[in-house]
């Protein structure tokens, strides 16, 4: 006797955005991202990669870990997700700076 069960279900749809070291936009080969956004059920939820508790450089002297299994994926503001990003696609160790400041304060 089955029964159609799927009115009781509630499946979340999510989608994903994965980012590189420049910032740009991936849809293979995913483990060398560096950033991602969720949507889930139409939210926005943002994560950077954090290596040894700061956020991972890509340019710094972690850059050869990106795949590594130390760095996971953290959630964050929005606001520090913008200015990680802008650090990808920039370079301007400002932006990394703002990043990790925006991420600390509570």
């Amino acid at each position: 006797m089955s029964e159609d069960v799927s009115e009781f279900t509630d499946y979340e749809k999510v989608e994903y955005t994965y980012y590189d070291k420049n910032a740009n936009v991936i849809t293979e080969n995913v483990e060398i991202s560096c950033a991602y956004i969720a949507i889930v059920n139409d939210k926005e939820i943002y994560y950077v990669k954090v290596l040894r508790g700061s956020l991972f450089d890509p340019e710094g002297m972690d850059s050869t870990k990106v795949k590594s299994l130390l760095g996971k994926f953290s959630k964050v503001k929005k606001e520090t997700f913008n200015f990680y990003v802008d650090y990808l696609k920039t370079k301007q160790r400002n932006s990394l700076t703002w990043a990790e400041r925006s991420n600390i304060d509570v």
